[in-house]
């Protein structure tokens, strides 16, 4: 079955073809479930393995694609340093320093450059601090309106709380 026309060599992609191809079955199943962003950079990451003269086959980017993913569980940091490694590799060649891709230390580099600037030291909350409303929605962005009222609910029912607190407290110390 003709899937469609290659956009750079214009030769037909037979879907059949791919899925009778072991490898090639087995990258489409992992391809499948990431997001397009991911998959998209992923490929051009990959593409940046392909021989300078020949095709990249099936069952080395089969390769590629899993040493890749292993690489982190951070989806967001792992698109982050391929797109930052596709740019700059690909800046590298049109200025003529043509290189192609051996391994993935590059990648690893910019990708420990992410996770570390990522990291941000958090502040230890102080011992006498009182605690904190937080008031959360789903769905839709809230008018200002609303959250000023589920505010205004919320501090009605703390004041409410401390009042019952503090009368139960006088009450008791009437009583003795």
């Amino acid at each position: 079955m003709k899937l469609c026309r290659c956009p750079v060599c214009h030769t037909s992609i037979h879907l059949d073809a791919m899925v009778n191809d072991e490898a090639a079955r087995e990258l489409l199943g992992i391809l499948a479930p990431i997001d397009g962003a991911t998959g998209r950079v992923l490929m051009n990451y990959i593409a940046l393995f392909r021989p300078a003269k020949s095709d990249l086959s099936f069952s080395r980017a089969l390769v590629l694609v899993n040493d890749t993913l292993a690489l982190t569980t951070n989806r967001d940091w792992l698109r982050a340093a391929l797109e930052e490694t596709v740019n700059k590799l690909r800046a590298a060649r049109v200025e003529g320093q043509h290189r192609q891709l051996t391994n993935h230390n590059y990648l690893k580099k910019v990708l420990e450059s992410i996770s570390q600037h990522s990291i941000t030291p958090v502040a230890a909350p102080a011992a006498n601090a009182k605690p904190s409303i937080e008031i959360t929605s789903y769905g839709r962005p809230e008018s200002l309106a609303e959250t000023k009222a589920k505010f205004d609910a919320q501090m009605a029912k703390f004041k409410a709380k401390a009042k019952k607190t503090k009368a139960t407290e006088q009450g008791g110390t009437n009583a003795e």
